[in-house]
């Protein structure tokens, strides 16, 4: 497409990004390429994973069927399906919706319903079944003590079943089910009337509705029986969506997108939310776009932020931020570049952004004096210049996972589930030890301080380069190429942290018990009392500890608990002697001790094994490391277990 050595040696002289993109649409040749392949991207959008009315259509018969016996879990799935799949056209769209209503009503799960019901009229529901719908929402206000919303409800369904041309026999029929529903709301308890004592308010709520089958559980779970386990709780396989406009959970109920499959809402205000932005977005979504430019999505996403924000001040902050345009390595910045010119002609060539936006008043505009800067300068066909800035963090949510059946141990991991500019964030510089810890709700970006900090005393944020997680080498370089910078933290120039990560793998020294350096049988200068030491046969006791270590996991996986443990002591015992006191090593064992303590419901030596465990990832990872808390939240849950259990042998 472009060679690269000639565009190399022309960057050189380049200061700034409008010159690069000036000089990459002035080149024929790239132009045509970008042209191709976004026709490409476009012609292929329509088979394969796109909206299917053959698809929806079987998706909805299977919730039928799955309703019919009774399996409301497994058809709130296929009607969920059924509603992604739907084209907007398409009557399966309001049809699926609606069907997963009475899903959740029989699941109980009122509000839901509701919210369902009413997406199902927004989309058009049949007119002639509308009266389904109202007597529905009518029971649903009716369980949650909204006698009036109740009452409104019925005299919709009413009105619907008057208008409607169907049998008189049909119509008495439905009359006397809604006298049925009138009385039962005038014996409802009014929730205006109720005073309540306030713990039903701060009862949390259990992810994916109430199971039906299983009272105060999630409806992502269901009881089995096994005939060597008896009774026991499975995982069931739920759909958990990430709302496309506050980065929310969707849970199983979430509204689609009416043109692409992969983008949904949590509910319908982030629906019209989001409608402001995603016409412009949604056909890249059907085209596969996104995933395969990665952060230059973001950078697009900010750009529609900007034309529809009237906040010019946080608009200017965005444009504050530096572009490192002279720092980037040349066929990076010809990388992005090309991107860049690749979603100018996407705008220009696959939606109407530059039909519907005056770019004058929505966007240059809203620039203060002096202000702009970018990482991105798209020009389109019509010479309009777009600059986009991409400096991300990325929002993260909490999954628990587990190792397997047998394994009553939670473990936590943090998920990336989008990326997004926060502009305040970024004028906290960056700490390889940092002073402050980031979180989120949804998309709000929630700083908190992990330290005491001093008056005057800087606050520092980490760009993912945490001394207790990465070496000095791998940390300065990836700064330096990702964020162009050559970190002088005190991690970074302190020798008091120089071989911080080789303690977690050094050996014992015999002089101070301190962390030696593993030189394999040479000798090595211990990094606490400067003691030269070598230690004999080290490989070879270790290689004796693994070997006991892999016995053990067979043994678990056989159910051998107790030769588990006897192989496990044994490692554990060779590994003390060997390795400084807080090796990885150890902690895994000690770790896993204790999940073979749990198995076998042993639950305060399984306490006692992980409070070892919990002191080397604390030495580790700090007082403040999300290692550490997920350690402890295992150590609570072990000693709940532990109280019931003598709760129970008392009574």
């Amino acid at each position: 497409m472009l060679q690269s050595s000639e565009l190399d040696k022309e960057m050189k002289n380049m200061k700034h990004e409008n010159e690069l993109m000036s000089r990459l649409f002035s080149d024929r040749k790239v132009v045509k390429s970008v042209s191709l392949w976004l026709e490409d991207c476009h012609n292929k959008r329509q088979t394969g994973g796109g909206k299917n009315v053959e698809k929806s259509e079987s998706l909805k018969n299977s919730g039928n069927k799955e309703f019919q016996t009774k399996n409301y879990i497994a058809s709130l799935k296929s009607y969920t399906k059924s509603a992604l799949y739907a084209p907007a056209d398409s009557k399966n769209l309001p049809i699926a919706v609606a069907n997963r209503s009475a899903s959740l009503f029989y699941l109980k799960r009122w509000q839901d319903c509701i919210k369902d019901v009413k997406l199902a009229l927004e989309l058009d529901y049949p007119k002639d079944l509308r009266h389904k719908l109202y007597l529905r929402m009518a029971q649903c206000y009716s369980e949650l003590g909204e006698k009036q919303l109740a009452t409104e409800a019925l005299l919709q369904a009413s009105n619907v079943i008057n208008e409607c041309d169907m049998p008189g026999e049909r119509k008495d029929q439905l009359r006397k089910q809604m006298d049925e529903i009138k009385l039962k709301v005038s014996r409802t308890k009014n929730n205006a009337d109720s005073v309540g004592t306030g713990e039903s308010s701060s009862r949390p709520t259990v992810a994916f509705g109430e199971n039906s089958n299983f009272s105060s559980a999630s409806a992502g779970i269901e009881v089995k029986y096994a005939s060597q386990k008896g009774r026991h709780i499975n995982k069931l396989d739920v759909l958990d969506k990430i709302c496309h406009n506050c980065c929310r959970s969707c849970g199983n109920t979430p509204v689609p997108c009416t043109g692409c499959i992969d983008v949904t809402f949590c509910d319908m205000n982030c629906w019209n939310e989001a409608s402001s932005y995603h016409r412009w977005e949604c056909p890249g979504s059907q085209m596969d776009l996104w995933a395969q430019i990665g952060i230059a999505h973001l950078a697009l996403k900010i750009l529609f932020m900007c034309v529809i924000t009237i906040d010019s001040e946080q608009f200017n902050e965005v444009q504050k931020l530096v572009s490192n345009f002279d720092e980037i390595a040349p066929t990076d910045v010809i990388s992005y570049g090309i991107t860049a010119a690749m979603l100018a002609l996407y705008l220009s060539e696959c939606t109407n952004f530059f039909k519907d936006i005056d770019l004058k008043e929505s966007l240059r505009s809203k620039f203060s004096k002096d202000t702009f800067n970018g990482n991105y300068e798209l020009t389109t066909r019509d010479d309009e210049r777009l600059y986009l800035i991409s400096n991300g963090h990325a929002i993260t949510k909490i999954n628990v996972i587990t190792d397997n059946e047998r394994d009553q141990f939670c473990t936590q991991q943090q998920d990336r589930i989008a990326t997004a500019i926060y502009p305040s964030a970024s004028l906290m510089n960056h700490s390889c030890d940092p002073n402050i810890l980031n979180s989120f709700i949804g998309h709000l970006l929630i700083v908190k301080a992990i330290k005491d900090i001093a008056a005057g005393e800087e606050v520092f944020h980490c760009y993912g380069t945490d001394f207790r997680r990465m070496s000095k080498a791998e940390r300065q370089e990836r700064l330096k190429s990702q964020y162009c910078f050559t970190c002088a933290c005190e991690p970074c120039t302190m020798p008091r942290y120089e071989n911080f990560m080789e303690r977690f793998l050094a050996l014992k020294c015999p002089e101070c018990r301190g962390p030696l350096p593993d030189n394999h049988n040479s000798p090595a200068c211990c990094f606490d009392c400067g003691a030269i030491a070598t230690i004999n046969h080290a490989p070879e006791k270790l290689g004796e500890a693994q070997s006991d270590f892999l016995r053990a996991e067979i043994a678990v996986e056989n159910e051998k608990y107790d030769v588990a443990l006897t192989h496990l002591k044994k490692c554990l015992s060779i590994r003390q002697d060997v390795l400084y006191k807080y090796h990885n090593d150890i902690a895994v064992t000690w770790d896993f001790i204790a999940k073979v303590y749990v198995m076998m419901g042993r639950w305060s030596d399984s306490i006692l094994c992980l409070e070892h465990s919990v002191a080397v990832i604390e030495e580790r990872y700090g007082p403040s490391g999300i290692e550490l808390c997920n350690e402890m939240n295992k150590l609570t849950d072990l000693c709940v277990k532990y109280l019931q259990q003598e709760f129970w042998n008392l009574t």
